[in-house]
C-alpha cells in the first residue's frame, strides 16, 4: 500500500511588540495571521510568536507564544521555526529607545546565524538616528529573504541604509486585513447618535494640552451635537491621559474602559462619525471604516499615514483649541466626500497589504 506524502507544517515565528496590552500591535498581529491563513493555499503551517504575555497572546489570537524576555525561550523558539517574521509596525527605530531596535536586530541576527529565513512584514522603518544601529540594521536586514514596507518613506529609508531596491516591496499595514467583528462591540459608537472618536497617548507636552483638547471637544459638541468618545489603545497609560481630558471637559463625553479584541476594535470604528488620533492604528481603523480623521503627530509615522491617506495632520506638541476646532468643523462639513475618498483608499491599501502575504508564501515555497 502506498504511504501518503505527509509534509511537516511550515513553522512560522512572529516577532513584534506583542503582549503589552497595546491594541495597535495586536491588530497588526491579527492582520498578519489573517494574511498567512488566507494565502496559504492548502499549505500546512503552524504559527507561534514571541510575547510579553504568552497567556494573553494565546487567549487573543489562539497561538502559542514564548516569553520575549527569556534568552532561553527565544533560542528555543528560533530553533523551532523555519522562518522568522519581523511583524508589522515601527520596530527598528530609536525614537522610544535605542534598546528596542537593538533587541529586534539581535534576534534577527541569531535567526540568520541558525540559517532560518528572515522576512520583514510591512515594516514602518525609522526614524533610526544612531550610526551604530544604522550600520547594524543595514548589514542585518540586507540578508532577509524578503522585505515589505508599509509606506513609501520607509522604502526610501531602507534604500538609504544600503538595501537593494530589488529586495523591497511596497505594501500596506497588516491592519487592513483585519475583518470587523460580526456583532457590535461593547460600547458601540452607534448606540447614542454620531460620535467623535479621540485616541490620545502620553507624549511630550500633550498632558498640558488636555484643557485645549477638552475645549475643542466641547465646542464641537455645542456646534454639531456630536459628543466625543475617548478610545485608549495602550492600557493603562492612554486611559490616564484620556481621563485627564474628559475630567477637564464640560460636555457629555465618555471614556471606553473595556479592552476589545482587534476585530471588536475594527467594528467599533465603523460606528464613528469622525476621529482624531495620536495612535497610528486609530487613524488606520478610521480609514478602513471610511471615517474621516485628523492625525495628531508625535512621530513621523502619523504624518506619513495622513499624507498617504490625504487627510489633515497637526503637531501634537503645543495643541491649541482653535486649530482643533477648525479642523473638526472642516472634517464635519466635508465628511461625505472624504468618506468616498477613504473607501477607495482603503480598498487600495487592502490589496497592497495582501502583497505581503503573497510574497511571504512565495519565499516559503522557494527551494
Amino acid at each position: 500500500m502506498r504511504v501518503p506524502d505527509v509534509r511537516r507544517p511550515l513553522r512560522i515565528l512572529i516577532l513584534g511588540y506583542y503582549g503589552f496590552a497595546n491594541a495597535g500591535d495586536e491588530i497588526v498581529l491579527a492582520g498578519i495571521l489573517r494574511g498567512i491563513a488566507s494565502e496559504a493555499k492548502q499549505e500546512p503551517f503552524e504559527v507561534r510568536a514571541l510575547s510579553a504575555d504568552p497567556a494573553r497572546t494565546l487567549a487573543l489570537h489562539g497561538i502559542r507564544a514564548y516569553p520575549r524576555f527569556s534568552p532561553a525561550a527565544i533560542l528555543t523558539a528560533l530553533f523551532w521555526c523555519d522562518i522568522l517574521v519581523l511583524g508589522g509596525g515601527s520596530l527598528i527605530q530609536d525614537v522610544t529607545s535605542r534598546r528596542s531596535a537593538a533587541y529586534y536586530l539581535w534576534i534577527c541576527r541569531v535567526a540568520l546565524a541558525l540559517r532560518r529565513k528572515l522576512f520583514l512584514w510591512a515594516q514602518g522603518f525609522g526614524p533610526l538616528e544612531d550610526p551604530q544601529l544604522r550600520e547594524s540594521a543595514g548589514r542585518t536586514l540586507a540578508r532577509a529573504s524578503g522585505v515589505t514596507v508599509r509606506d513609501p518613506r520607509s522604502l526610501t529609508e531602507l534604500v538609504g541604509l544600503g538595501l537593494p531596491e530589488s529586495l523591497l516591496t511596497l505594501s500596506a499595514d497588516p491592519a487592513f486585513l483585519v475583518e470587523p467583528a460580526a456583532d457590535p462591540a461593547e460600547d458601540s459608537a452607534a448606540d447614542a447618535g454620531p460620535v467623535l472618536a479621540v485616541a490620545l497617548r502620553p507624549w511630550g507636552s500633550i498632558r498640558r494640552s488636555c484643557p485645549e483638547v477638552a475645549a475643542a471637544c466641547d465646542f464641537f459638541a455645542r456646534e454639531t451635537g456630536i459628543r466625543s468618545l475617548f478610545v485608549p489603545f495602550h492600557l493603562p497609560a492612554d486611559l490616564e491621559i484620556s481621563r485627564c481630558v474628559v475630567e477637564s471637559a464640560e460636555g457629555p463625553h465618555s471614556l471606553l474602559t473595556a479592552e476589545l479584541s482587534p476585530a471588536e476594535m475594527a467594528r467599533l470604528f465603523h460606528g464613528f462619525h469622525l476621529s482624531l488620533g495620536m495612535r497610528l492604528h486609530s487613524i488606520i481603523l478610521s480609514a478602513m471604516a471610511a471615517v474621516p480623521f485628523a492625525g495628531l503627530s508625535y512621530d513621523p509615522k502619523i504624518e506619513r499615514f495622513c499624507h498617504l491617506a490625504g487627510m489633515p495632520c497637526l503637531t501634537a506638541d503645543g495643541l491649541h483649541a482653535g486649530e482643533l476646532q477648525d479642523i473638526l468643523l472642516s472634517l464635519h462639513a466635508n465628511r461625505e466626500q472624504a468618506g468616498i475618498h477613504l473607501r477607495a483608499f482603503a480598498d487600495e491599501q487592502r490589496e497592497l497589504a495582501r502583497a505581503s502575504a503573497r510574497l511571504f508564501w512565495d519565499i516559503c515555497s522557494a527551494a
